[in-house]
């Protein structure tokens, strides 16, 4: 699936979604970042970020495990998928068959249905991959993507005192 493209248009872009390779690593870094701070680049990271990038980031494989977004030459956002372990796992990890996402979207872009073109993506990899479903975690504060991510299907499992847990089954 290296080699997935898929156009996503609206009014104002014309938004090609590529699939991830090694040479995204860098940007995914940034996403990761902005996950943590909502977009809010001025924003501090909290205490445990450096450890959550090392399983989001570091020991992420890029090969069939996600999508970047891209307005002509400018990345706008990506999605990226991560399959944990009961050792090793994220905020919103469900169990080991079921791979976790990660999604950030620049903020140029919000509001331009861009976050629910990449999860699209990201579900239909994971049904291709044969897991049973997708799930993920939001900041308790992210209630703006909390409700998108209820909206287009996924069910709250668990919570913890600072994030949603949701899922979505296929």
């Amino acid at each position: 699936m290296t080699d997935f493209q898929e156009t996503h248009e609206t009014e104002e872009t014309s938004i090609q979604l590529r699939a991830t390779s090694e040479s995204d690593r860098t940007y995914i870094a940034r996403l990761n970042f902005l996950t943590e701070v909502f977009g809010d680049e001025t924003a501090p990271t909290g205490d445990n970020f450096g450890k959550d990038s090392v399983y989001y980031m570091e020991q992420w494989t890029p090969e069939n495990n996600g999508f970047i977004a891209w307005d002509g030459y400018v990345p706008a956002g990506g999605v990226w998928l991560r399959q944990g372990t009961a050792d090793n796992h994220g905020w919103g990890h469900v169990s080991e068959d079921i791979p976790e996402l990660a999604i950030a979207v620049e903020s140029r872009y919000e509001g331009q249905g861009l976050g629910g073109a990449l999860l699209d993506a990201a579900t239909e990899l994971a049904r291709s991959k044969g897991a049973p479903g997708i799930s993920l975690c939001v900041n308790k504060k992210n209630a703006r993507a909390h409700e998108l991510y209820k909206r287009i299907g996924f069910e709250e499992v668990n919570e913890t005192d600072r994030f949603h847990i949701l899922m979505k089954r296929f």
